[in-house]
């Protein structure tokens, strides 16, 4: 049952391209900083690609930069790209029909998790890439 770290590595790459201010990286340098396989990195910059936060030129001097200001990029947003399902998981066992914990899980978690997820999002939408970048710069 592995956890997805997806959203924190996407957002460290958004950091890392913010404070670059402009000037771009390749993905092998973007998983250095993360401490991470390249391949893991283009993955996610792809899905931030698409979503509008990241732009890349592909080639031998190709690289990444922000598509927009970080001002502009809310922690909400970012999630919805890189876990469009939300993070809470219902697990995908068979129901035992003889069992009433069983039978009747699934429905009372997925309206705690769907309450948990809105809290989740609601309280990222009120954070900005560059609040993050700030305190990331300040804790340093």
């Amino acid at each position: 049952m592995p956890t997805s770290s997806r959203f924190a590595v996407a957002v460290h790459l958004l950091s890392a391209l913010a404070h670059l201010g402009g000037e771009g990286a390749t993905s092998a340098a973007l998983a250095a900083s993360v401490n991470t396989n390249p391949v893991v990195v283009r993955r996610l910059l792809g899905l931030l690609s698409r979503a509008g936060f990241v732009a890349g030129r592909g080639g031998r001097s190709g690289g990444y930069e922000l598509a927009r200001e970080p001002s502009k990029i809310r922690l909400d947003a970012v999630l919805a790209a890189v876990e469009p399902d939300g993070v809470l998981a219902m697990h995908e066992n068979a129901t035992n029909r003889v069992c009433l914990v069983s039978c009747g899980i699934k429905p009372v978690l997925g309206h705690v998790f769907a309450k948990a997820e809105d809290a989740l999002r609601s309280s990222l939408r009120r954070t900005t890439l560059a609040e993050v970048l700030r305190r990331v710069e300040n804790a340093g």
